[in-house]
């Protein structure tokens, strides 16, 4: 019994060890070495070759699980294959002929990678020709983003024949090529003709502009490509032709709220008068309407995106329903803890205010010995839609300044009153800010000049030539200019329906630091 169950035992654990699924060995550095072509069938560049297999040769394993998504014939062929994957070789085979006196290029794009951690073989081109030469077209070019100084990221460039009507949103390339990571690109043996060029830099890589959020380049004229090296650049930008959308609209007894399918620059209600308020909140998205009477009434309300699409809707506005509840049901001083000596007091409200009898409406207690308040509706000022309220009380104090309303006096336009609220705000002759000036020569007549501080526009001057701005908090800086080409006072975006290309815009690529206490002078920018 026992010399039969030692040979039974031994067959079982190789059995086994036969059924184990092949795993890459645990421990040790990561595989980030990408596949490597060693030779294919045909040669890249062969000529008077109809291959009816072709087979690519990797330096390892590989995998290619979407090859049929990915691969692109050029010209665009009916031909369909199989494909055959064999350790380190993949084989297609095809099921028609090639066209005689043709030069076909097929880009793998990222369809083939290693078993192990899927690393895809890079810029995987095979092109060869079933006639006596090749086609000797070419063309190359850098990709920049339009409003940053490098791109950072590998974008495909697209060639369509120009009488191609579906082009980049419908149809399918006939060339395609992938930049490097600086943006650089280059197309070999294009057949000579005339062509649409794009560029794209996408999420989902289906070679088609559709979806708005997506980056695409152009140009605005078909490229006519010879035997000689054709140069073409494109500029990568975000097209936003859309206008704002209203999405739904909900009644309280104390606002009427609008919600809207993107954040807004602006909205206004037009033909107002002084029987509604209005305020953004929610990142622009959502519109609060505060009207003076309960009974409905149909108002126009016009919106503007950040890219200046601009909208106008009718809204029949009636309150009813619960209440809203108010985030903040008294006011925030938006200059922060801390004042300079006879910095003008700021206080923010959620909700529009009105100044029912000025005199006592804003308390102050200065240094904590001394008390001071408003007397005249010219001891205050109150923004458009009467959200921030800027004190012009003359405060000399020296230590700290302690702010109170009087909510009998200071009433939301709507609603229920606020708590009484006390802020207290230190005074500081201590430089907590820096400044920024610049000049500027140019020829143009009609630009916009945006200050930046981590991609996020600060301050936007027209036509300026000059320009310093105070009080700056410690950060670095950059200078972004809009180019208003056709004069119309806004910088527009490009249409790739008209095959309008965006205005020009000019980033200063040197970062500004701005410290406490700093004055820091740009050298003279011209464009």
């Amino acid at each position: 019994m026992k010399k039969t169950l030692l040979p039974i035992l031994i067959l079982a654990v190789a059995f086994l060890e036969g059924c184990a699924s092949i795993s890459s060995p645990e421990g040790g550095d990561k595989d980030i070495i990408a596949p490597k072509l060693v030779s294919s069938y045909p040669k890249n560049g062969q000529t008077n070759v109809s291959p009816e297999k072709i087979t690519l040769t990797f330096d390892e394993a590989i995998q290619a699980p979407d090859i049929t998504q990915q691969l692109i014939i050029a010209p665009f062929t009916e031909n369909t294959y199989k494909t055959k994957i064999k350790d380190g070789t993949l084989e297609l085979e095809f099921s028609k002929p090639w066209q005689p006196n043709t030069t076909y290029s097929l880009n793998f794009r990222q369809s083939i990678g290693d078993i192990t951690e899927k690393n895809p073989a890079r810029k995987v081109i095979l092109t060869f020709s079933t006639g006596a030469s090749l086609d000797s077209g070419s063309v190359s070019g850098k990709v920049t983003p339009l409003f940053s100084p490098t791109l950072n990221k590998e974008v495909n460039v697209l060639l369509y024949r120009a009488a191609d009507t579906a082009q980049v949103q419908k149809g399918r390339p006939l060339y395609v090529t992938l930049s490097d990571s600086s943006g650089n690109y280059g197309f070999q043996n294009i057949k000579e003709g005339s062509y649409h060029l794009y560029a794209l830099a996408e999420t989902n890589n289906n070679l088609r502009y559709d979806s708005e959020k997506e980056q695409i380049a152009y140009l605005a004229q078909p490229l006519q490509i010879t035997d000689k090296p054709t140069t073409a650049n494109l500029q990568l930008h975000v097209q936003d032709n859309t206008n704002p959308i209203l999405t739904s609209r909900k009644s309280f007894a104390n606002l009427y709220e609008v919600e809207y399918n993107e954040g807004l620059a602006s909205a206004t209600v037009l033909d107002a008068a002084e029987d509604i308020k209005w305020n953004l909140i929610n990142n622009g998205k959502t519109l609060q309407l505060f009207p003076a009477v309960t009974q409905e009434k149909t108002w126009r309300v016009q919106v503007q995106d950040s890219a200046g699409n601009t909208k106008t809707d009718s809204v029949a506005v009636r309150l009813a329903g619960a209440k809203a509840t108010r985030r903040n049901n008294t006011f925030v001083l938006q200059n922060g803890e801390t004042i300079k000596p006879g910095e003008e007091l700021k206080l923010k409200f959620d909700v529009p205010v009105k100044i029912t009898q000025p005199a006592g409406a804003i308390n102050l207690v200065i240094d904590s010995l001394t008390n001071a308040a408003t007397a005249t509706p010219k001891d205050f000022a109150l923004t458009e839609n009467q959200t921030l309220l800027t004190l012009k009380l003359p405060v000399k104090a020296i230590r700290s300044v302690q702010v109170s309303i009087d909510s009998t006096k200071v009433l939301p336009f709507l609603g229920e009153h606020f708590t009484k609220g006390t802020k207290k705000v230190n005074v500081s002759d201590k430089a907590t800010t820096g400044s920024l000036k610049i000049t500027l020569k140019t020829a143009e007549k009609s630009y916009l000049v945006q200050l930046l501080r981590d991609d996020k526009i600060i301050f936007t001057e027209k036509n300026i030539k000059a320009k310093t701005w105070p009080e700056l908090e410690p950060g670095k800086y950059q200078i972004r200019i809009l180019v208003d080409k056709n004069g119309n006072g806004r910088w527009d975006n490009g249409s790739l329906k008209d095959r309008r290309l965006p205005e020009p815009v000019v980033l200063i690529p040197e970062v500004q630091e701005v410290r406490a206490n700093w004055e820091v002078e740009m050298n003279a920018i011209e464009f």
